[in-house]
């Protein structure tokens, strides 16, 4: 059965720019694109200017890659630093201009400036060394080590310094789960859910919390988001299925087995589970459950662990 106490993997940083593919390098240069960068081009140039310098936090200056996007046209062009950390960029269209700035080993910098027709303040860009790859290294540690509070500060600070890797809130959620701390495990599995909605196991994880604060229309709302076509096995949905019917929620299990028999009617399991589930939701109405079992002893094999039941609970059904 899905659960916290898999070990989070460590995760990779990739700063990635987000911006168009249309890019220029150099301050109005033409680069190699083609006449559809060129035309993208046209829309952003213009008279405005910014000049600036990139130092770290001691003041020393930093080469890096500069990058300049208008926000109305949303293209633009890049430029590197020279060796003392200043850089200028030129003919650009006066508005709002998306500026970021990337080095390797620093954290990305980003921020957003109105450029005037005349002569624009400098930018005094400061990047702060990037320590996430030591920090994600000792997080994962921690985790393993079953320190999940002082696991989930060090994946914080990861967080902080890169808003935008999604990846990390899978990780603090994972150690608010290893605690039993479901409603804040599900804060963070909603942001990871957020930019991987097709996610089997985020899906399974955030189900499986909400039936911890039980809250089963949540859970099968995630459960129903799962893709039964790419499942490989019927594991996932006899899992909850199970689940449910530990929370006495027979009713949502059957429709969990339901969906596992109808993409893989050749496994035996499920047909067990929902012939169980059925006498729990209606121990009157026999037949369908009684069916199920048949079908159970009929295909699975005389060892399975669950043949010995499936047996006692026919020769109790009349």
């Amino acid at each position: 059965m899905t659960s916290f106490n898999r070990r989070a993997s460590v995760l990779f940083i990739a700063c990635v720019l987000v911006a168009p593919p249309l890019f220029a390098q150099g301050g109005g240069r033409r680069g190699r694109g083609d006449d559809q960068a060129a035309q993208a081009a046209a829309k952003w140039r213009g008279k405005a200017e910014i000049s600036g310098k990139v130092t770290d936090d001691t003041g020393k200056p930093v080469e890096a890659r500069v990058s300049f996007v208008n926000v109305e046209v949303n293209s633009g062009y890049f430029i590197m630093s020279k060796k003392n950390g200043e850089f200028k960029g030129e003919n650009m269209k006066p508005g709002e201009w998306k500026v970021q700035v990337d080095a390797p080993n620093f954290i990305v910098w980003k921020q957003t400036v109105t450029l005037g027709e005349q002569k624009n303040p400098p930018l005094a860009v400061v990047v702060k060394r990037d320590n996430s790859p030591e920090l994600l290294t000792k997080a994962d540690a921690l985790y393993k080590d079953g320190k999940n509070a002082e696991a989930r500060a060090e994946y914080m600070k990861v967080l902080e310094a890169h808003p935008d890797l999604a990846g990390i809130n899978r990780a603090i959620a994972f150690t608010y789960g290893k605690e039993g701390n479901h409603p804040e495990a599900l804060k963070y599995l909603d942001l990871a859910i957020a930019n991987n909605p097709d996610d089997a196991t985020l899906l399974q994880l955030a189900a499986a919390s909400s039936m911890s604060v039980s809250d089963y229309p949540r859970a099968m709302g995630y459960l129903g988001k799962i893709d039964d076509s790419a499942l490989p096995d019927p594991g996932p949905l006899v899992n909850a299925g199970i689940n449910m019917i530990s929370k006495r929620q027979p009713a949502n299990a059957v429709k969990l087995l339901d969906r596992a028999i109808a993409r893989f009617p050749e496994t035996p399991e499920p047909y067990f589970y929902r012939g169980f589930a059925r006498l729990q939701v209606d121990t009157k109405d026999t037949v369908a459950a009684k069916a199920d079992l048949e079908k159970f002893v009929a295909t699975a094999p005389p060892t399975a662990p669950e043949m010995a039941q499936a047996k006692d609970l026919l020769s109790r059904i009349k």
